[in-house]
């Protein structure tokens, strides 16, 4: 029973795996959005902004091409921009600017808004399910937590070529190997 339950994952199968058919990109949908309506579709990028409708809430999300289990990548490649539209509602301190996104849905149609001052049409999503990413932290990997990770702390009993050991091992300060005349701190003559 704990082997079962150590293999399960929380992201959702239509975020974490592409079914045959859903992988229509987000600039095929841009260019004939009627072709595409009822489609079902797996996008994902970084939230741009978050309004809460009485409809349910609508996320606009900056297009990335979508990495290992769905996660959308850090890139500065984008295909445009589309709406998805949730039922119910999500907290926009939740879901920030900027905060990864990965929705799968059905395409529904086009919306006509703004960038700024710029006229956009967006492909609007009705969102069945989505995964709200961690943010991305380049020093979680476990090299950059550990200062003792790197040479000469690593721990190894009978040390590396040429038998080079942590001053902190034995607490000498230096390599007796490398000093003949002295052994285990102490002065040795031949």
């Amino acid at each position: 029973m704990l082997l079962l339950a150590s293999c399960a994952s929380n992201i959702p199968i239509e975020i974490r795996e592409i079914v045959a058919g859903e992988d229509v990109s987000l600039g095929a949908v841009r260019a004939d959005v009627k072709r595409y309506v009822g489609h079902k579709v797996r996008w994902g990028g970084t939230i741009a902004s978050v309004q809460n409708r009485d409809d349910g809430t609508w996320i606009e999300i900056v297009d990335r091409e979508l990495g290992g289990y769905g996660r959308p990548l850090d890139t500065n490649q984008s295909a445009g921009r589309f709406l998805a539209r949730f039922n119910g509602y999500l907290d926009a301190s939740i879901y920030k600017v900027d905060r990864p996104l990965t929705i799968f849905g059905v395409v529904e149609g086009q919306v006509s808004g703004f960038i700024g001052d710029y006229a956009y049409n967006f492909p609007l999503v009705s969102a069945a399910s989505h995964y709200l990413w961690r943010e991305y932290d380049p020093y979680a990997d476990y090299r950059y937590r550990d200062p003792y990770w790197y040479y000469p702390y690593w721990y190894y009993p009978y040390g590396y070529y040429p038998y080079y050991y942590s001053p902190y091992r034995f607490n000498f300060g230096f390599n007796y190997r490398h000093y003949p005349n002295y052994y285990f701190g102490l002065h040795y003559y031949p």
